[in-house]
């Protein structure tokens, strides 16, 4: 095992002072499987955390952070990494439902045994000692990790923590995990307390799980053991809705011909699609995953006519209730992307048609809708192919490329120009500059100052007076 200088040196210095460093959790796990890990996650035990600070001062920069400052934040000196984060040995106890209501008391003379015995999963509660690479292993973690099998350190471990029911949903999902069956047990008896899990925790454990090669795998196994009814009702109601749109081809034995199935299929076409600009992008995961949501038997009529802009309006509460904005979504993009989904490609044939879907969208979301549609193709419909969607999205990167007027901002004349022609500021002038953008989005060869001037010039003199002066 390689370790950078400045750890090796941390690692012989704490030796001298009387402690022992340990590689720990996500770190250590990430390592046993071959992968390349970005971050550092470290335990020091034998000294007390104020030696510790003083040890490490004199090695470069440190903070204290976390919880009651349980964990400290280090950068060595000619570090370009990320800060090392380096903990000391702790207990924890429950005092409530919450993910933060527990007491935390640290420890530095606590064997590294201890430590481990407070981690959610087998995985995660492992130590690396870096001074003798000895594996402290004590639930045989590194057993499961090599079997892909995921399993609860405690069965306290869901109770006292019921964000850990959905890390471990994330963890079977991105590594290729198959839960046991206590496990499994546990996360069912209490998957109705993740209720009780912040709303910003939720999102940043979701945001891994859409890391996943395969991220409905996360979502099947929240909705079997009965987590997805409490996170997310209307998703996993898809599963008992039969899809009446023809399945053409996928890899499922037997096929799931659900919405659910259907959502699914499109959810890891996003994330596993070469043929998608956008591919892996949160906000077209979200609205691949929340497309075919449809109101509950009893909702009113009128939600019901119009499926799109229900769903719309669901995500983005759904992901303002979340506070998804902490983890880098903006909802209502992802709301404007299931919004503007139902476009039909045949429409686009012809270079004005296009040029509008691109101004009524925004060029990024433009992209962005057809992408959707690209995977719904190559999940559900795969015998249409996507030639198409191709063709199309490749004739409005050319309409890009070569400075096709798309919005206001791209005409040759503004506003200051109309006011020189005696076009008075108001709501009349802001609707010459939108017939100007119409115009130009039919023949973009009219955009020029002259022939909008002189285009701009006519329609004042057949508009209202009060419309352009605002009387």
């Amino acid at each position: 095992m390689d370790l950078p200088p400045a750890v090796l040196s941390l690692v012989d210095a704490v030796r001298a002072a009387g402690g022992r460093v340990y590689m720990v959790g996500g770190t250590l796990r990430d390592f046993l499987l071959g992968k390349v890990y970005k971050d550092l996650d470290l335990l020091v035990t034998g000294l007390p955390q104020n030696d510790l600070m003083r040890l490490l001062r004199r090695r470069g920069r440190v903070q204290r952070v976390g919880q009651a400052f349980g964990v400290l934040k280090f950068q060595p000196r000619e570090w370009d990494g990320s800060p090392i984060d380096i903990a000391l040995p702790r207990v924890e106890t429950s005092t409530g439902i919450g993910h933060r209501d527990f007491k935390v008391a640290f420890d530095h003379t606590l064997p590294i045994e201890t430590d481990l015995e407070r981690r959610d999963f087998t995985i995660n509660a492992m130590a690396l000692d870096l001074l003798d690479k000895r594996l402290i292993n004590p639930f045989g973690g590194h057993a499961d990790l090599e079997q892909r099998v995921l399993r609860q350190v405690s069965p306290m471990a869901f109770p006292e923590d019921p964000l850990r029911m959905l890390r471990g949903v994330q963890f079977a999902s991105r590594f290729g995990l198959r839960v046991e069956p206590e496990t499994w047990s546990a996360m069912s008896a209490h998957a109705a307390s993740i209720n009780t899990v912040a709303p910003e925790r939720i999102a940043m454990e979701l945001q891994k799980l859409f890391q996943a090669p395969k991220p409905s795998h996360g979502f099947v196994l929240m909705h079997e053991v009965g987590l997805l009814p409490h996170l997310f009702p209307e998703i996993d109601r898809l599963a008992a809705v039969q899809d009446d749109r023809s399945v053409a081809s996928h890899r499922d034995s037997p096929p799931d011909t659900s919405l659910f199935g259907r959502s699914m299929r499109r959810l890891d076409a996003v994330q596993e699609g070469v043929d998608l600009v956008n591919r892996g992008d949160l906000h077209l995961l979200m609205a691949a995953l929340w497309l075919d949501c449809q109101p509950a038997e009893g909702e009113s009529a009128g939600d019901q006519q119009e499926p799109l802009r229900w769903a719309a309006g669901l995500v983005q509460e759904r992901l303002e209730a979340l506070r998804a904005t902490t983890i880098g979504v903006r909802p209502a993009l992802v709301a404007v992307l299931i919004a503007r989904s139902n476009f039909e490609v045949d429409a686009l044939a012809q270079a004005g048609s296009l040029r509008r879907f691109a101004h009524r969208l925004g060029c990024d979301e433009a992209f962005m809708v057809i992408d959707l549609h690209v995977a719904e193709r190559l999940a559900n419909h795969a015998d249409q192919g996507i030639d198409d969607l191709l063709d199309a999205r490749r004739r409005l990167r050319a309409e890009i490329e070569r400075g096709s007027p798309l919005r206001l901002k791209d005409l040759t004349v503004n506003g200051n120009d109309l006011r020189q022609i005696g076009v008075a500021p108001g709501p009349g002038m802001g609707r010459i500059l939108n017939e100007l953008l119409q115009e130009v989005l039919d023949d973009p060869s009219r955009n020029t100052r002259e022939g909008l001037l002189a285009a701009a010039a006519k329609v004042a003199s057949i508009t209202p007076r009060s419309g352009l002066e605002g009387q």
